[in-house]
C-alpha cells in the first residue's frame, strides 16, 4: 500500500516518493529556549514523532533532525534579565524541553543541531543568497528580497501585498521593500556575537520567522563581522572592538517540517 501525505503546497494528498528511498530524511522545526516549552512547542514532536515511527516501517535508515534555536532576543533579554550569560538560559530550558518530551513518551530525533553550533553554515548560506542577488545588506543588516524570488507566499497562498496590508509595524527606512526581513543584525558589545566576512558583527534577534543566528552585514572589507524558517532567526555582528557572537517559515506552534 502507498504511503500517502497533504502536500501543503498542491493542496492534496499524494504518493510519497523519497528522492533516496536507501536514506529517508525528515526536519521537524524545534523549540527557541528561553522559558519553559508550551504546548504549541511539544505538537510538532508529538506529531511528527507518529510520522517518524511511521517512516521507519518503510525506510529503516530515516534520518530524523528536530533543531534547538538557542540565540534569539528572547533569550538574551531573560539572560540580561538574570544577570548570566545566555549558555545557562539555553542549557537549563532546553535539557527541561528534553524531560518534557521523555515524559510524553516521545523519542529523542536522530540529529539535534543547535544553532549556535552552525553558525558558520548560516553565514556561509547568507553570502549565498546576497550573491546570488536574493539579499543585500542594508545599514549593517544583511536583508532576503522579497521581490526577488517570484514564489514567496505561494506555500500559504497568501499575495505578498496582502501580507502588508493593514500592518502596523513601522516599517525600517533601510528596507528595499516593506516585507523584506532581516537574516542578520548588527549587534552590540553586551549581547553574543559572530565575526563575519562582510560586517562588524552580530547578534541574535528576531524575524518573522523562527529567530536563527543572523549577523551585520557590511560592504566587502577587511574589517570582522558576523553572520532566522520551517523559520530564520536572528544573529548580529559586533565591531572588530567589540568582541562578541533563510527562507522557509513556520509559526510558533504550529510546527514544520520537511521530508524528502
Amino acid at each position: 500500500m502507498d504511503l500517502r501525505l497533504y502536500n501543503n503546497l498542491h493542496r492534496q494528498l499524494e504518493t510519497f516518493e523519497p528522492r533516496d528511498p536507501s536514506r529517508v530524511t525528515m526536519y521537524v522545526c524545534g523549540p527557541t529556549v528561553y522559558n519553559y516549552v508550551h504546548i504549541g512547542n511539544v505538537r510538532p514532536p508529538v506529531v511528527f514523532g507518529v510520522l517518524a515511527n511511521l517512516l521507519r516501517r518503510r525506510y529503516p535508515k530515516l534520518v530524523y533532525a528536530r533543531n534547538i534555536t538557542d540565540v534569539d532576543d528572547k533569550i538574551n533579554a531573560a539572560a540580561r534579565e538574570r544577570g548570566v550569560p545566555i549558555s545557562e538560559i539555553t542549557g537549563k530550558y532546553t535539557q527541561a524541553y528534553f524531560d518534557d518530551l521523555a515524559r510524553l513518551g516521545v523519542a529523542p530525533a536522530d540529529v539535534t543541531p543547535h544553532a549556535t553550533a552552525h553558525i558558520g553554515h548560516i553565514i556561509a548560506m547568507i553570502e549565498r543568497l546576497i550573491d546570488s542577488g536574493h539579499a543585500y545588506v542594508a545599514e549593517g543588516h544583511a536583508l532576503f528580497s522579497v521581490a526577488s524570488f517570484p514564489d514567496y507566499g505561494k506555500l500559504s497562498r497568501r499575495d505578498p501585498e496582502e501580507m502588508l496590508a493593514g500592518a502596523r509595524v513601522e516599517v525600517a527606512p533601510y528596507k528595499r521593500d516593506p516585507g523584506d526581513f532581516v537574516l542578520w543584525k548588527p549587534s552590540t558589545p553586551d549581547l553574543p556575537g559572530w565575526p563575519s566576512p562582510r560586517a562588524s558583527a552580530a547578534r541574535a534577534g528576531t524575524s518573522n520567522a523562527r529567530r536563527w543566528p543572523r549577523r551585520t552585514w557590511a560592504t566587502p572589507s577587511t574589517s570582522t563581522a558576523a553572520a532566522s524558517t520551517c523559520s530564520s532567526r536572528t544573529t548580529r555582528t559586533r565591531s572588530p572592538r567589540a568582541p562578541a557572537p533563510t527562507a522557509a517559515r513556520c509559526s510558533r506552534g504550529t510546527g514544520c517540517t520537511t521530508a524528502c
